[in-house]
């Protein structure tokens, strides 16, 4: 860029003696507190006139007024330092040790003996063919003939020492057999037998005639006086027939077979019946099907009736006063048949009535507080002692399992 033009009209004035204008560099120096010479002022210069011009005519004049620096006298200046492609190099303040060149000695084998060598690994034959020897192979096969040979002899002692003799316990075990296969065979005649049940319980819920009924009875002699004395009327009209989704079931008490047939009636109320085989017809169990007992529960609740055949549904249970403290008696929970009313019975323990029930009603362990649904049974009780409460009686005896007597009369 062009420095500013110099006007030649605008000249500055001449220096004199009594300027101080510049640097203090060749002023004389001051001593802290005087006052310090302050430059003149200088006087304004008017500018030539031009006779081209008119001098009524003012203008605006655009110039640089400072006058263009010497090189020399800036002492501000930029250092300009060229950088080439070489590179300076450092060197290790350690030098490195020299490098001597690799000398390689030959060195020669030694000499092996051949006589100390000795063979290792496959011969050269390794992998060939053998012809084995005719004498040895005989040999083995001989022999194995005769071990074999010698075998068959002795098997026949073997099995002779080996072989199962006869004892008791083998006729004991083969007459139980023959008895289970007697009593599978009792099972399937009885439960194959379910049509003739409904009929059988279809004609006596139907009889109107007590000596038609006895003909269907088991037992008639001993219970004749019984129906005759709880006659109740026809409980179904002679053309009603059992439910197609009438039950059959075959069950064993203490080796004595019976069938349960049980379904609804008319009135949608359920029966249960109870029939056994005499020789080979099918008779029903009049006590068990009636639930016959000498007290009712409705009278064993206020300590009355006779207790001596009472059929329940009996399930353990707590309740235990200062009368039947739970140190000498198990309670239980008598239940009606028609599960309507209940009575407690107490059983003392340690006695054949309450070591009978604890095995019928025994407990499952794998579960807490859980018990055997209540089971059937036919017992004798005897009113409590002074201080018992009216529904509260003692288990004399345990009758037999179930609602239906067995055929031997010998109970448990």
């Amino acid at each position: 860029m062009n420095p500013s033009p110099i006007d030649p009209h605008n000249h500055a004035p001449a220096v004199t003696a009594d300027d101080v204008w510049g640097d203090a560099v060749g002023g004389s120096p001051t001593t802290r507190g005087s006052t310090t010479d302050l430059p003149r002022k200088k006087a304004k210069v008017e500018p030539p006139s031009s006779p081209s011009l008119d001098r009524n005519l003012k203008g605006l004049r655009i110039e640089s007024k400072t006058p263009p620096r010497s090189p020399d006298v800036s002492s501000h200046q930029i250092e300009v330092r060229e950088i080439d492609g070489n590179v300076v190099r450092l060197d290790p303040e350690v030098p490195s040790a020299p490098r001597i060149p690799r000398q390689s000695t030959p060195q020669e084998c030694p000499v092996e003996n051949a006589a100390q060598r000795s063979p290792r690994g496959e011969s050269a034959e390794w992998g060939l063919p053998r012809q084995q020897s005719i004498r040895w192979i005989l040999s083995a096969s001989l022999g194995i003939a005769a071990v074999v040979i010698v075998a068959l002899m002795l098997l026949p002692l073997i099995n002779e020492s080996n072989a199962a003799r006869p004892d008791q316990a083998q006729a004991a075990y083969t007459l139980d057999q023959e008895e289970d296969k007697a009593g599978q065979e009792s099972w399937k005649a009885l439960a194959s037998r379910q049509q003739e049940a409904e009929q059988v319980f279809r004609a006596f819920a139907s009889a109107v005639v007590v000596d038609d009924m006895l003909l269907l009875v088991r037992d008639s002699g001993s219970v004749t006086s019984l129906i005759r004395a709880n006659r109740r009327p026809a409980l179904v009209s002679k053309a009603w027939v059992p439910p197609a989704n009438t039950l059959w079931n075959v069950m064993e008490n203490d080796g004595f077979l019976c069938g349960f047939l049980e379904g609804y009636l008319p009135d949608d109320s359920r029966f249960g019946a109870y029939l056994v085989m005499s020789g080979k017809q099918l008779l029903l169990d009049w006590k068990a099907t009636t639930v016959y007992a000498t007290a009712t529960f409705d009278e064993l609740e206020i300590k009355q009736g006779n207790p001596a055949e009472i059929r329940a549904r009996i399930i353990a249970s707590d309740f235990f006063t200062s009368t039947f403290p739970e140190e000498d008696y198990q309670c239980y929970k008598l239940l009606s048949p028609d599960n309507r009313t209940a009575i407690w019975g107490y059983a003392r323990r340690n006695e054949v009535a309450h070591n009978t029930l604890s095995k019928l009603l025994q407990t499952v362990e794998i579960l807490e507080n859980t018990q055997v649904p209540p089971q059937k049974v036919t017992l004798r009780l005897d009113p409590g002692p002074a201080g018992a409460l009216p529904n509260q009686w003692l288990i004399q005896a345990i009758l037999h399992k179930d609602w239906i007597t067995p055929s031997t009369q010998t109970g448990l």
